[in-house]
């Protein structure tokens, strides 16, 4: 499984890890709680995400946003004649 170890958010990273070490002894699809029908496909699933997301967000590739809002008073200005 992936390694949170070069998290921005430090502790989040070694929970991440604990976590991800936690489901890698379960066995593939076990069922973690009836009430909510949360597997080890879940959990797997969601920590898989996490690690995709991290590293998209760490991306310095710049995102083109398209044209810049132009700023604009709040109060209408009226010309005087």
């Amino acid at each position: 499984m992936a390694a949170f170890d070069d998290s921005s958010d430090a502790d989040l990273g070694a929970a991440c890890n604990r976590l991800a070490a936690w489901v890698e002894g379960l066995p593939a699809g076990v069922l973690i709680d009836p009430a909510s029908e949360l597997t080890e496909d879940d959990l797997a699933l969601i920590l898989r995400r996490l690690y995709a997301m991290r590293r998209i967000a760490s991306d310095p590739s710049p995102v083109d946003h398209g044209p810049a809002a132009t700023a604009r008073v709040s109060v209408p200005v009226t010309a005087k004649s």
